[in-house]
């Protein structure tokens, strides 16, 4: 009988150390918290088309009637790695990436705006959005611990409430924050 005992105190034991790194689930839908929600749209967004989600802070999407996809970086936050080329997923990389396509649905009909510069150095647009209900996605993800604050001077409109949720996600114990070291969900990120 002490055989099987420790054969299943290993397999729960492992269960327990791999719950939730990786394993592609879909985390819980959360609301970013009080004021966060406040962010509105500003006057000068365009809407777009989701075309699909690349990962947990990328997109393709299109604008009007354009034909050409763009590819998008949310501005503000970072999400774990999970189709970087040559690079192994990062903990709660495909959590991140699953919780931002729910949100994100293909053919979905966003409002997206610009800050100051707006590609990065790979060509990507630079975009603050905000989902078809009018929540600022960039605070959703942070609330839901998929992300960690990531601001891309001088694009920092939305910095203090975006650190506002993740902030709030760490102190919970939320998404990642419950589950993964910081070098395990960002291994290139330097502390």
């Amino acid at each position: 009988m002490l055989r099987p005992t420790r054969a299943l105190l290993a397999l729960a034991l492992i269960a327990l150390g791999t719950a939730g790194c990786g394993t592609g689930a879909t985390p819980p839908p959360v609301a970013a918290p009080a004021g966060a929600d406040a962010v509105a749209v500003p006057r000068d967004a365009f809407a777009a088309t989701v075309v699909r989600v690349v990962d947990g802070d990328t997109i393709l999407a299109r604008v009007g009637g354009r034909g050409a996809n763009l590819r998008v970086r949310l501005l503000g936050i970072d999400s774990p790695e999970s189709v970087k080329p040559d690079t192994p997923v990062a903990c709660y990389g495909h959590e991140a990436s699953s919780l931002t396509a729910s949100l994100l649905p293909k053919g979905a009909q966003i409002r997206a705006a610009y800050e100051k510069e707006h590609q990065d150095r790979y060509g990507r647009e630079l975009w603050d959005v905000w989902l078809p209900d009018g929540r600022y996605l960039e605070t959703v993800l942070a609330a839901s611990g998929t992300v960690r604050p990531d601001p891309f001077k001088p694009n920092i409109a939305y910095a203090a409430p975006i650190e506002a949720a993740a902030r709030e996600a760490h102190d919970a114990g939320r998404g990642l924050w419950g589950r993964c070291s910081f070098h395990d969900a960002f291994p290139e990120v330097r502390q």
